[in-house]
């Protein structure tokens, strides 16, 4: 699966003001800021950046990404490319005339995904840079049902980054995926998870968003994190649901996916039990008094997500959570049941009044995540795997 995550370089056309006065070195560079920032290390299908400046509008500069890709333009500017093979690549940058000297670049293109912390970094550096989460891993497509093998694909199709899901336990303490504590809505049978073993949870199929039945299973944690490990970040909402935080937080390390796992708790307690459990899990809370505990209690080197509600959340409440160093993740549902903004109607509109509202929105926690990145682009946001 290519995973291309955006890297902004804009930031690199202007160096910072030195001394007593302000001055800017027009010296003719051309920077790679994964050859030096990042130990040279990008993933199959990020965007690398190469940022040429201070040189004439009129110089011919030719960029050679190893033996992929070769672009050419006049004048300053940011080159990008995403390497579609793994290995070590050389990019090679020349220019007529001669205003740099040859310049060679290298980076080590690996399989996988980034982890977290390096998005949130990203995140930081890009104002205009939106994650798209999908609900369930729900979309426009209803034949599809939610928190399923299935989604999975669905989602990783539709390049989302994230798939939001929720945990109960089993009768016999197995984590299980659902967004319900009952299983009848999704498939027919009326009963709750914590009365029902895994054996017995496994007979049942899941129902479409149609209520049209399926082949498909309800999927244990385990299973979810195997299907998604280097494919897909995932949101776990412990939220309410009565899955154990530190039993949780372990299951995630013990697949080696503390960096591609978020935690959402509720509560400050549930935040405390996670970080006990793993200082270095990417624990998640809501925006206001929540936000900020997190950030005092956690790894003060981490970036660390927040959420709050389109459009109730109150702006102090977010101005709280982001004051305090958090990205924000805006819950923006739309598509369930009443279909209040069915999925072609996850417009530029909506995103524009979103962010009208929430000027510092990171990420978008939606039902339609293709739908909702056309959108995002259209408003002139970044977004991830953009190919």
């Amino acid at each position: 699966m290519k995973r291309l995550l955006y890297c902004l370089a804009a930031a690199l056309l202007l160096l910072p003001a030195c001394g007593e006065k302000d001055t800017v070195d027009l010296t003719p560079t051309v920077s790679c800021p994964q050859d030096v920032e990042f130990a040279s290390r990008v993933v199959k299908g990020e965007r690398v950046a190469v940022s040429i400046r201070n040189i004439s509008a009129t110089t011919e500069v030719t960029v050679k990404f190893g033996n992929e890709e070769t672009k050419t333009q006049k004048g300053p500017g940011v080159v990008y490319h995403a390497f579609e093979n793994i290995g070590r690549k050389t990019i090679t940058v020349t220019m007529v005339p001669a205003e740099v000297e040859k310049t060679q670049f290298h980076v080590m293109v690996e399989d996988g995904i980034l982890p977290l912390q390096r998005v949130a970094q990203m995140i930081v550096n890009d104002p205009l840079l939106c994650l798209v989460m999908a609900h369930r891993g729900n979309s426009s497509d209803w034949s599809v049902p939610e928190n399923s093998a299935a989604a999975i694909e669905k989602c990783i199709a539709d390049k989302v980054d994230i798939m939001e899901t929720d945990l109960w336990t089993s009768k016999d303490g197995h984590l299980i995926v659902s967004h319900d504590e009952n299983l009848n809505r999704v498939t027919g049978h009326n009963q709750k998870i914590g009365n029902m073993t895994l054996a017995q949870i496994k007979q049942l199929n899941l129902k479409d968003r149609n209520g049209n039945p399926t082949t498909q299973k309800v999927l244990t944690f385990d299973e979810l994190l195997d299907l998604c490990k280097d494919r897909l970040y995932i949101n776990v909402d412990i939220g309410d649901r009565d899955a154990n935080i530190p039993d949780v937080v372990e299951a995630v390390a013990k697949k080696g996916m503390t960096q591609q796992v978020l935690i959402y708790c509720n509560t400050n307690a549930k935040v405390l039990a996670a970080l006990k459990t793993n200082p270095e899990c990417n624990a998640y809370s809501p925006t206001g008094s929540n936000a900020t505990y997190l950030v005092e209690q956690g790894n003060k080197d981490y970036k660390y997500f927040t959420q709050c509600t389109y459009p109730s959340t109150s702006a102090s409440a977010v101005n709280t959570a982001v004051t305090a160093g958090t990205i924000l993740t805006v819950n923006a549902i739309y598509t369930l049941n009443t279909s209040l903004f069915p999925a072609h109607n996850f417009t530029v509109d909506l995103v524009n009044q979103i962010y009208a509202q929430y000027p510092a929105t990171r990420c978008l926690h939606v039902d339609t995540g293709k739908e909702a990145r056309a959108a995002l682009k259209a408003a002139g946001k970044h977004v991830m795997n953009d190919n």
